[in-house]
């Protein structure tokens, strides 16, 4: 008799706790709605910047999503991070202006494939003024090769706190290839925090 009674009971907990479950979930799918990132908030309360001219010749660093958006269509993602061309491009905005790019050129067929072509690639997406102060090769990834520049243009548009303590126009480029290395270029803002 006992068991009789323990199996429907066994099987009535089982449901509860079922039911528990994805109670949970859509308690947490309903918090991330209820709850919008800093940046969604922004985007919702601040006004972009006014129409500016690009300070890059081609949707870049220190440009606004706008500009993304019209140079490289609509984005997949949301107001703090978004996929360019399915997943080519990854750009991170703070303040309604692109502070951290990553350019995946392994998952581009048609993109660069030498390094000139992704360096010529490259100019075109940081401040035209940029000036280069520093090249050398990481010492604990011989495939990486990281480049600081300092742009004017850049620390007069993006504000100070964007650069997180570093210089304010200061900015990285860090180029990734090698023998069984997916091409990847990643440009951000700062020097000292990328290292």
């Amino acid at each position: 008799m006992a068991k009789r009674l323990a199996i429907p009971l066994l099987a009535s907990i089982l449901l509860t706790l079922s039911a528990c479950n994805s109670d949970k979930e859509k308690i947490v799918k309903d918090e991330d709605v209820t709850n919008p990132s800093l940046e969604e908030q922004k985007a919702e309360t601040e006004a972009p910047p006014p129409d500016e001219e690009r300070i890059t010749e081609t949707a870049g660093l220190g440009d606004t999503r706008e500009n993304f958006n019209e140079e490289y269509g609509e984005p997949e993602g949301d107001e703090e991070i978004a996929n360019y061309q399915e997943d080519f491009l990854i750009v991170t905005f703070e303040n309604h202006r692109a502070v951290n790019m990553e350019l995946h050129f392994g998952s581009n067929p048609d993109g660069p494939k030498s390094q000139e072509e992704m360096m010529a690639f490259i100019e075109k997406v940081i401040p035209k003024d940029a000036k280069e102060v520093e090249r050398t090769t990481n010492d604990l990834n011989s495939n990486q090769q990281i480049i600081q520049y300092k742009s004017e243009t850049l620390k007069n548009t993006i504000s100070e706190e964007s650069f997180r303590g570093d210089k304010p126009g200061t900015f990285l480029v860090i180029l990734e290839e090698g023998e069984g290395v997916a091409p990847l270029a990643t440009v951000s803002l700062g020097i000292e925090q990328n290292k």
